[in-house]
């Protein structure tokens, strides 16, 4: 075994990548020349503001007389080719018969810190060999796009048989494609498509990875990838305005980026498309350049051109880019709302009284605010509209009642827990006097204790606990009313049990913020592993919106407190008129913003 693998690093140069620097249209070309030397050759095409440069990558066909572990490595570096979209050399290193049946498009498997393992050496006249790849697997890519990380062990077998011309070649192997780290990162693109909800009235962000094209802008093949309309986890969940039009080209022109339809969409739905476009390709033009549709390289409309603004996706979704909007808190059990010089001021109405309960407030998105609050015995729900006269009601009774959750829609979630093993979500509306029951049999069997739907609407974030501890799940919200289901629930935080996650907060459709119970921060998403923020001192509860995190904290003396991250630690936040920043028990807690 340390022999091969010596002898796989003197002769690795003659089998692995050759890599060069290009552009999201291909600047140069590569031309491998044996060994480990690489000449570049300019291109007649050059890169452009559409696309970033990435390490374009040309595979080596199989030489004479290699190993099974040289032809597999062969094999593994030309699956990361991107300038064989057909996989044509990848096939070279198969059996004509496992050629026939290898499938590259059914997925990718993501690794790292790969290495060889042969069962047995080889001895003369062995005509078959197996070589296994050992190491640890990231994550997997669906056919779709759908980034989905996941921890655990490498274990992929090579079958590899001698053929007729006296070189191995593979006979059986894993499908899809086997791709390490580095590889994704240089062939694949991760961004964000935006769709549209039910209603046709929000975005909706879905995280997908995208093969890189060397023949194509970036631009371009995000635009492609949108047309073809969501991945499986947004899958009947959201709409888009682009049904029956296909892309000819996306190209700059007048300080613009040109998407050239075949075909124009219905009249009612040109808003929504300039809205998903703008969105879509905002972060690959740094959000500088605006947009115009043609069809068929000529104007949109007869008498005009479709021009969209470069921030059209905030017009057409508040929340997108939702300025100036102040937090919530409590303080000695009434409502206030952080003023300036970040001092608070009680809400009208009954909900700026004191109040009973000591759970976060849930706070409506619509200009005419409500508030829901749970009870201190977690028995019931009452709601009172922020305004002059405002009255509470109860909305909901219940076993145990996990804290309240509005959605953009104006209707409130709430998850029922009659046992430590069986929780029940339903929507309330009109006043409480309707409700429906969501159908979640994912969640029906475990405890929920927290319930979130992202402001999108559609993006729905659970803390549920279960014999294996407790975890942070996201999924999508389908259905409205009596048909509403939440599906494709996936872990992005698992705490070991006996630990607890304190609480969960949206930044956006995309990244959610996670509370430990040792008041460690966490950043995550569906398409990439949680990341440590840090850690505060007693921190109980949090919030976000746009790039704003507030935390509600309380100290060894019963002091409470808002904080505010300054994206490295924890400043306090809320003063009282005098400039003081001490409070007694009844100090501030729990803040919030609206639709967390």
């Amino acid at each position: 075994m340390p022999a091969a693998r010596g002898r796989i690093a003197r002769r690795a140069g003659a089998v692995l990548l050759a890599v060069v620097t290009a552009w999201g249209t291909a600047s140069c070309s590569v031309i491998p020349t044996g060994g480990k030397s690489v000449v570049s050759v300019d291109d007649e095409r050059k890169g452009d503001q559409l696309g970033d440069p990435y390490a374009r990558v040309i595979a080596m066909r199989p030489k004479a007389g290699w190993s099974p572990e040289e032809v597999v490595t062969g094999f593994r570096a030309a699956m990361a080719s991107l300038d064989d979209p057909g996989f044509g050399i990848a096939r070279e290193y198969l059996a004509a018969d496992f050629a026939a049946k290898w499938n590259p498009g059914s997925g990718v498997t993501v690794y790292r810190q790969g290495a060889y393992e042969r069962f047995a050496p080889l001895r003369n006249g062995d005509r078959q060999a197996q070589v296994t790849l050992k190491g640890t697997k990231v994550a997997t890519i669906d056919p779709d796009g759908r980034y989905r990380p996941g921890g655990g062990p490498l274990n992929e077998p090579f079958t590899l048989s001698m053929q007729a011309s006296g070189e191995w070649r593979i006979s059986s192997a894993p499908d899809g494609l086997l791709l390490s780290e580095a590889d994704v990162a240089r062939g694949y693109l991760p961004v964000d498509l935006y769709f549209l909800d039910a209603r046709r009235k929000a975005l909706v962000a879905d995280q997908v990875r995208v093969p890189i094209d060397p023949g194509a802008n970036f631009a371009k093949t995000t635009v492609e990838r949108l047309l073809r309309g969501p991945s499986s986890s947004l899958k009947d969940a959201v709409r888009t305005a682009f049904t029956g039009v296909r892309l000819l080209d996306v190209t700059t022109e007048n300080n613009r980026v040109v998407v050239d339809l075949d075909d124009r969409v219905p009249a009612d739905l040109i808003d929504p498309m300039s809205a998903q476009l703008a969105a879509t390709l905002s972060a690959l033009t740094k959000g500088g350049l605006g947009f115009e549709v043609k069809v068929n390289g000529e104007s949109y409309h007869p008498d005009a051109p479709l021009r969209i603004d470069a921030q059209k996706q905030a017009s057409f979704d508040s929340w997108l880019a939702p300025g100036t909007v102040e937090p919530f808190y409590l303080s000695g059990g009434g409502l206030r709302l952080l003023g300036k010089e970040n001092t608070g001021q009680p809400v009208p109405g009954r909900a700026g009284q004191k109040q009973q309960g000591d759970h976060p407030p849930a706070i409506s998105g619509e200009a005419e605010r409500q508030v829901a609050e749970l009870s201190q015995e977690r028995t019931d729900i009452s709601v009172a509209p922020i305004a002059a006269g405002g009255e509470w009601r109860i909305w909901v009774t219940g076993h145990s009642l996990a804290p309240p959750a509005w959605d953009r829609y104006h209707t409130l979630w709430v998850v029922d827990r009659p046992n430590d093993h069986t929780s029940i979500v339903s929507r309330y509306e009109s006043g409480g006097k309707r409700h429906h029951r969501v159908q979640a049999p994912d969640l029906e069997t475990v405890f929920v204790k927290s319930l979130k739907v992202a402001r999108d609407g559609v993006h729905v974030a659970v803390i549920v606990k279960d014999g294996l501890g407790e975890q942070v799940q996201v999924g999508t919200v389908i259905g409205e009313k009596d048909r509403t289901r939440i599906t494709n629930l996936q872990t992005v935080v698992h705490s070991e049990a006996g630990r607890k996650i304190e609480d969960i907060a949206w930044n956006d459709g995309t990244t959610l913020y996670v509370l430990t119970g040792t008041s460690e921060l966490l950043e995550a998403s569906v398409a990439a592993e949680p990341v440590s923020l840090g850690t505060g001192s007693r921190i109980k509860s949090i919030t976000a919106l746009d790039g704003r995190l507030l935390a509600g904290a309380e100290n060894e003396q019963g002091e409470r407190q808002v904080f505010y991250w300054t994206s490295t630690k924890w400043e306090p936040l809320v003063k009282h008129e005098n400039g003081s920043t001490d409070f007694l028990e009844n100090g501030p807690s729990f803040p919030v913003f609206p639709l967390d």
